[in-house]
């Protein structure tokens, strides 16, 4: 009997010691609540580094890598233009652009470019003319010379959202030289068009 009693008494005990433990029911429901939003928060939050560099941004030497990945030795510029040297070829001022790219031959005879604008978005109808002008202005400059004037007519210039990219090159045409200048034009166009996949693949992908 004595037993029994001490066994209800502890019993008891242990339910009044849960019972003051025990939080109101609004309390628990708030307190869920609160644990709930955290959780999201905590989640959403983490889910959101994926995402924080979703989009892809290239870089100019990446566009250029991967044209002379692609082109190897046929791909001749090597000499990058600073700022200033790109203003006095072009008339393409700092004011015009976000970041550019430019690469010529070592020697001044010798004409293979190509040339990327990240154009700032209100300027990049500025940035085409200038490139345009810059490519008419190597037209006139080299008639007296077959070679390079065939490679200055077969130039291309694109625009890939705001990028404008100028492309001069062909490198060695010996190879189509004895055909006449219709068959080096097409050559150097191919390449150049060679050269602008690259870019407009690595622009936009």
């Amino acid at each position: 009997m004595r037993k029994t009693i001490a066994l209800i008494m502890i019993g008891g005990s242990v339910l009044l010691t849960a019972c003051g433990n025990e939080l109101p029911e609004e309390e628990l429901v708030n307190n869920g609540q609160a644990f709930e939003m955290q959780k999201i928060d905590e989640d959403l939050e983490a889910s959101s580094f994926p995402f924080q560099n979703k989009e892809k941004f290239v870089t100019l030497t990446e566009l250029k890598d991967g044209v002379k990945e692609l082109m190897g030795d046929q791909y001749w510029p090597e000499v990058d233009l600073t700022g200033e040297e790109l203003e006095a070829k072009t008339g393409i001022t700092e004011d015009m652009y976000v970041d550019f790219l430019a690469e010529r031959q070592v020697l001044d005879s010798h004409i293979d470019t190509m040339i990327i604008i990240q154009a700032k978005e209100a300027q990049v109808g500025a940035v085409e003319q200038a490139l345009e002008r810059y490519r008419s202005n190597l037209i006139e400059e080299n008639k007296e010379h077959p070679q390079n004037l065939c490679k200055a007519q077969a130039s291309r210039m694109e625009t890939i959202e705001n990028y404008v990219c100028f492309v001069q090159l062909g490198a060695d045409t010996t190879v189509v030289a004895d055909k006449g200048e219709d068959e080096i034009i097409a050559y150097c166009q191919e390449e150049n068009e060679r050269a602008l996949y690259v870019l407009e693949k690595g622009i936009l992908e």
